[in-house]
């Protein structure tokens, strides 16, 4: 059960990703089906992916805990780690206009109502490529954070009253965002599998999906808009359990649970 008191080295992924480092490493944590195919990372492969985040953010930019990282990205395989890394290093996710200390942005996108010291563009492609549009004054995510380790420490306990996803005039804490977690990991049930086509908003949609799944010892199938994939034989293939949005027959709604 979600620990939601007192202080958790890691804050979010301290308490969702970090105990799943216990067990086998090799299940499947989150697949994504998009437009350009399928990725699937397992409980190791995500955490690497998030250490290599926290990692970047901590030992090469040097951030503080509190700092604000601004993540404008839509749900996708490596919008995960960039969430699960910033949660890691003790950072707070903001998604408003207000300055950050970095920033990750989708690929293509416009960037100039955004104040950042370090601005990466995330490339969203399926096999990690790095990203083709990089303006002078931004960072190829995939080339930044590919050299960081594997592993990451975190460097302090993050108190439940710490704020860890600020979105607009909204600030939500530790454990205002773990409650809403637990509520939903409820409904997906211990290894359960998880199949949704739901945007990834802050904090609600992270917390009902990737977080919720994680917490429950479960996984996440994200179908992402342009996937063309029938989603009664993913649900089928990948073994989901539950759905958030799509409906299948025979496969019941989170809110129906």
């Amino acid at each position: 059960m979600l620990e939601l008191t007192g202080a958790i080295p890691g804050g979010v992924t301290g308490a969702t990703l970090v105990p799943l480092l216990q067990g086998d490493l090799h299940r499947p944590r989150l697949t994504v089906y998009a437009r350009g195919g399928r990725t699937e990372l397992s409980t190791a492969s995500l955490a690497n992916w998030s250490a290599k985040v926290a990692g970047l953010l901590v030992d090469e930019l040097g951030l503080d805990p509190g700092d604000p990282v601004a993540v404008r990205l839509p749900a996708g395989w490596q919008t995960a780690p960039v969430l699960l890394g910033t949660w890691w290093a003790g950072l707070t996710v903001v998604d408003a206009d207000a300055p950050a200390a970095a920033a990750f942005i989708a690929d293509g996108t416009d960037d100039s109502d955004l104040t950042a010291d370090d601005i990466f563009v995330v490339s969203g492609h399926p096999l990690g490529a790095p990203s083709s549009q990089v303006a002078a004054h931004q960072r190829d995510f995939t080339g930044a954070v590919l050299p960081q380790a594997d592993r990451f420490a975190a460097r302090g306990a993050v108190a439940s009253t710490d704020v860890v996803v600020r979105s607009g005039n909204r600030d939500l804490d530790l454990a205002g965002l773990l409650t809403a977690a637990r509520v939903t990991s409820r409904a997906i049930g211990t290894a359960g599998r998880l199949l949704s086509d739901r945007p990834w908003t802050l904090p609600d949609g992270v917390a009902r999906t990737l977080v919720a799944a994680l917490a429950a010892d479960g996984s996440l199938v994200q179908v992402l808009p342009g996937a063309a994939a029938d989603l009664a034989a993913i649900a089928a293939a990948e073994r989901a359990t539950v759905t958030d949005g799509p409906v299948v027959a025979g496969l019941p709604p989170i809110d129906q649970r």
